[in-house]
Formats: structure tokens, sequence, C-alpha cells
């Protein structure tokens, strides 16, 4: 039987044009527990997206020294990852801002001096001449938001401290902070809270300095408070794309067990970044280009 030319390129059709099941979505997440559980942590969610969009999303874990690599150099097309990251993509790389992730405390965090009560601090402006902890200088709660606040107070973090350590978790943050080891040290929204609330410290057994209330956030912080951790895309990434990826995400209801096993409530529209993006510039973190 002879086929018309018509047929003949009907049939051709799939080949030459990919359906949209047949796309490939690269989706990178930031993993600081490890990339194994990190894909299990968010592949649910990647599953979703692929019913969702109607392509197939292939889930990339990778750590905090590589993810932004492979997202300039054309390896990933989506990324989930921390503000500092999503700040360094959208100033330095043109990044497309997604989505931002909403946490169980909500959309934003923010940085905490806790001190010792017998340290003699009553003020950050008191933590020159103290024997500081913190994380590395690359942690946004644990270093950047609070070296962002000092420098307002003339405070520069850390050549000003007496002495100046850098530990490997918050927790031993606030355990040495609470036993006098150190004086003061920098920790993220929420661990003060969270390590009452299991008994691994008392109430009183640190301070929060500067201590500060915002309506609609449920912990005491330091700083003013930043977004959290953000989706964002590729340059070239089709700004359609870009509108489906959001609605997707957007679409996952609370409570389902993909956003259960990710720990996250939901996703929500892109947060203005400006705020961190001052911080990095202030603390020397943006490439000379974005300042």
């Amino acid at each position: 039987m002879k086929l018309s030319v018509l047929s003949l390129v009907m049939l051709c059709l799939p080949f030459l044009f990919p359906t949209a099941s047949e796309a490939t979505v690269r989706l990178g997440v930031m993993s600081p527990t490890g990339e194994a559980t990190a894909m299990k942590q968010w592949s649910p969610v990647a599953q979703e997206l692929e019913t969702l969009l109607g392509e197939d999303v292939v889930l990339i874990a990778l750590n905090a020294g590589n993810i932004l690599d492979q997202l300039d150099n054309g390896a990933l097309d989506v990324v989930i990852g921390n503000p500092v990251q999503a700040a360094l993509a959208t100033t330095g790389m043109q990044a497309q801002a997604v989505a931002s992730v909403v946490k169980k405390s909500g959309q934003q965090f923010g940085g905490v001096i806790v001190a010792n009560p017998n340290a003699g601090i009553a003020t950050a402006a008191d933590l020159k001449g103290k024997k500081v902890m913190t994380l590395k200088n690359t942690a946004a709660g644990g270093f950047i938001f609070q070296t962002h606040y000092l420098l307002g107070l003339g405070v520069t973090s850390p050549d000003d401290f007496g002495h100046h350590a850098v530990a490997k978790n918050q927790k031993d943050i606030v355990n040495l902070v609470a036993k006098g080891a150190f004086d003061a040290g920098f920790v993220r929204t929420g661990m003060v809270d969270n390590m009452v609330a299991r008994g691994e410290i008392s109430e009183g057994d640190v301070i929060i300095v500067d201590r500060k209330e915002t309506a609609g956030f449920p912990h005491a912080h330091t700083t003013i408070l930043y977004p959290e951790w953000m989706v964002f895309a590729h340059t070239q990434y089709d700004p359609q794309n870009v509108s489906r990826m959001r609605e997707a995400l957007i679409k996952l209801a609370e409570g389902t067990p993909a956003l259960e096993a990710a720990r996250v409530q939901g996703f929500a529209a892109p947060q203005d970044l400006s705020g961190i993006i001052d911080a990095l510039n202030a603390v020397g973190m943006l490439p000379a280009a974005s300042n």
C-alpha cells in the first residue's frame, strides 16, 4: 500500500518535534545534608511536577560548592536553592526567579545573635572584644545576616571580636554559648526555640541580643527578615516554561505527601531579593560587576 506524502509527514512528526511528555526538565536541588538525603526529600515533588507539567523531571542533588556552576554552564534548567544562591544567580548569571519556598515558619527567616546571660552583652555593639562563634562566612543565617547588621552598628565581624571560631553546626554554637565557652554566637531564627522545645537547653540558658518580634513570624530575631529558599531558572530557560513551572509549584497543596516529604508547606510567587543582595554586597560577597 502506498502512503501519501502527507501521511508520511504525519507519521514522522513525533520524531521531528518531541511532544510535551518527551521534554525533560533538569531540576537541581541543593543538598546541605548529603545528596542521598536530598534525593529522598525532593523526589516526590519532582514526581508531582512531572504529572502537572506533562514532562520528564530529572532530579539532580548537588552540594553548595557546585550547584551554581552547573546552572551557569547549562547543565541545569531549574534550581531549588538557598537565598544566597538565588541572589548570586540572579545578579551574576541573570537567572530567572521562579518561586519562593514556603517553610513551616513561612517564607522568611533571619539571623539571631545569642549570648550567655553572664557575658555582659546588653546590645549587639557589646560584641567588640568578645568570644564569638559563628558558622562559615557563606552561611546566611549563621554569619552574613548578623555581619551586615553589625556593620550598621560600627562593628566589623569578625575582626572586632576578641576571639572568633567557626562551628560545623548551629546546635554546637548554642550549646557552647549556654555553657559559657563562648560569649555569643550566630544562628538562624528558630534554632533556639527548637532546642528549648526538644529539651536540649532550658529557657534562659541564652539570651537573644537586640531581640525583635514580627507579627505573623513565629520566632524572635536580631536582624531583619530575609527571603527563605527560592526556585530559580537558567537565564535562557524559556519564560513560558518558567511560568508553567511557577504555576505547577504553586498548585502543590499544603499537606500533600510530596510536600510532607520535602518538609515544606508549599510554594508561592517569588519574593524580592533586594534585601539579601544588599547584605551580600555589604559583606563583599557579590562579584564586582554586580555591585
